[in-house]
């Protein structure tokens, strides 16, 4: 096989030679080649094709064993330079190269656009025919359009792999996106940007630095490296490491391996983690306070342009994430403290037992429209229980009107339960508020009868009626019909009348402790008496812990108020 000599030319360019076949090889230039020197008859032939800094021979034929010598690539780059035909007679080619007289010929492979793609050149002994170009020049027109298919080819399966990276990221971006949307405390999004850092990034360690009290502090130790943890957190401003330069400019820092962060932070390298090869630190900023977010690759990690983006947008994500929870875990402290200082603390009363217990909304701002109350006053003890429509912070502010108006009602003077609804709903309406919900309200009263029964009054604006149960498990609910809900209008309302034996225990309760999602309610309520009737005798506290936990009241999409009253 005919082979050539690297060749420079005085402008710099590189034509880099023939060494036989390469696995990397395309055969199909190696058939062109082997065609062209049969053109030629007796001779050797090859296919140049261009590179960013000359040429390369891409495949070489001969069928003289080597007898017209090194093949002349130097006079075929200049017929890829020029894209002109090159013929030259043994004489001519001698005058550059004495030792070695060829015919030779170097025709230029182009596309119908006039791109030089190639040059299809040959050499042999004796001199090159008409002919024998003219069949070279044939040659080549079909080279150029294998070449423009081998293009298209190859721009397409670029295209197809751009396509794929892309689909990649973009689906990293959605998986952060949705998961860090769903997240709702700051442990559980540092949980979920750790966990996707692994699926989804491949990285090792990660965790999230923010500033705090004038120095940069990770938020989530657990995604340290165990052996060099506090080379990552604990940080100055000024310091000389990557994540405050990464703050200061604005800008990731993304470090391939140790030696990228050898050569741009030379004091840091001896105390990075040995678990620890490529690195990024990604700016962030929760609300006015900035951070970075750290990913750690336990071999080299390349960040190219477009997985860059990613990352900052990524690191954008987790930012927003961190502000939106806490500014709701905030809301909700605020909401919380609301709620706690709007519930009652039960009056202490001879001849009754009393218990109540709230359940949060697990959604939302975990407080309700739901209440309780119990007020002992000129030897009535009132009980309400109420819901206003929503469980949010509106909600609560809403209820604790209503809850503060009805009190005001129950301490100025003493009223059946019809009476003091009919104020409340004529004060809620007249003050404009225009508050929705539901409340029942009833009386015990003072002088209980002989055998212990106490005699109740009660009077439901739209509420659920009371269910009782006695010392025997046998349930009931009390009789009487529930007047217009609350916040519609001005309205006759009704009292009722009814009895609690000794033992036997009032329970008043929200909606949220029997409605289920897809079950009907009639079933809620015979689930209720099977589990009021295993807990009749025991202590109303435990008999609300038991019911709440037997109803799984979670209070997974409302909240939930109950109130218990025995006569003892």
């Amino acid at each position: 096989m005919t082979t050539a000599d690297t060749n420079r030319g005085a402008s710099g360019y590189v034509v880099r030679p023939w060494l036989g076949p390469q696995p990397s090889d395309d055969p199909e230039l190696q058939r062109y080649a082997v065609l062209a020197s049969l053109c030629v008859g007796d001779g050797a032939a090859a296919v140049l094709l261009p590179e960013p800094d000359g040429a390369r021979v891409a495949a070489a034929s001969t069928i003289d064993d080597g007898a017209s010598g090194t093949l002349r690539s130097d006079l075929a780059y200049e017929s890829l330079r020029t894209g002109r035909l090159v013929v030259l007679t043994p004489a001519e080619s001698a005058v550059s190269r004495p030792e070695q007289p060829v015919g030779f010929v170097a025709v230029p492979v182009t596309t119908p656009e006039g791109a030089r793609v190639a040059v299809l050149f040959a050499q042999t002994l004796v001199e090159v025919q008409p002919s024998q170009v003219r069949a070279l020049g044939e040659l080549a027109v079909l080279l150029a359009a294998y070449l423009g298919s081998r293009t298209s080819l190859r721009r397409a399966v670029e295209a197809e792999a751009e396509l794929q990276e892309i689909t990649r990221i973009n689906r990293i971006l959605l998986a952060f996106s949705e998961a860090l949307a769903r997240t709702s405390t700051v442990d559980e999004t540092l949980q979920v940007v750790r966990d996707l850092a692994t699926t989804q990034l491949e990285a090792s360690c990660c965790t999230v630095v923010l500033e705090n009290d004038g120095r940069f502090d990770s938020l989530d130790r657990r995604g340290l490296p165990l052996d060099r943890p506090l080379h990552y957190t604990e940080l100055a401003p000024g310091a000389d490491h990557p994540g405050p330069y990464a703050v200061a400019t604005g800008e990731g820092v993304f470090l391939d391996d140790r030696s990228a962060l050898a050569e741009r932070f030379p004091g840091l390298a001896e105390g990075a983690s040995a678990h620890v090869d490529g690195e990024a630190y990604v700016p962030l900023r929760v609300g006015r306070r900035t951070g970075w977010l750290w990913l750690g690759w336990a071999g080299p990690h390349h960040t190219f342009a477009r997985t860059r983006r990613m990352k900052l947008a990524l690191a954008r994500y987790v930012g927003q994430a961190i502000e939106r929870v806490e500014l709701v875990q905030a809301r909700d402290a605020v909401a919380r403290t609301l709620q706690e200082a709007m519930l009652t603390s039960l009056p202490t009363v001879p001849g009754l037992e009393l218990a109540a217990r709230y359940v949060p909304a697990a959604e939302d701002q975990q407080v309700g429209g739901d209440w309780y109350d119990a007020i002992h006053s000129c030897g009535v003890t009132t009980v309400v229980i109420g819901d206003v429509v929503g469980h949010n912070i509106a909600a609560a502010t809403r209820m604790g009107s209503l809850r503060s108006i009805l009190r005001g009602f129950v301490a100025d003077r003493v009223q059946t339960p019809a009476q003091l609804l009919e104020r409340l709903d004529h004060a809620n309406i007249a003050l404009g508020t225009g508050t929705m919900g539901t409340a029942l309200v009833a009386q015990l009263r003072g002088g209980f009868d002989e055998d212990g029964s106490a005699r109740v009054t009660w009077s439901s604006a739209g509420h659920l009626a009371p269910v009782v149960v006695g010392a025997d498990g046998t349930t009931r609910t009390f009789e009487g019909t529930s007047d217009l809900m609350l916040g519609v209008l001005e309205y006759d309302r009704h009292d009722h009348a009814a009895t609690l034996a000794p033992g036997e225990t009032l329970l008043l309760f929200t909606d949220g402790l029997v409605e289920r999602r897809g079950e009907p309610i009639e079933e809620s309520f015979v689930r209720l008496a099977g589990v009021l009737g295993g807990v009749g005798q025991a202590p109303v506290g435990d008999l609300l812990d038991v019911v709440l936990a037997e109803m799984e009241a979670t209070g997974e999409r409302d909240d939930i108020a109950v109130l218990a009253v025995r006569p003892v």
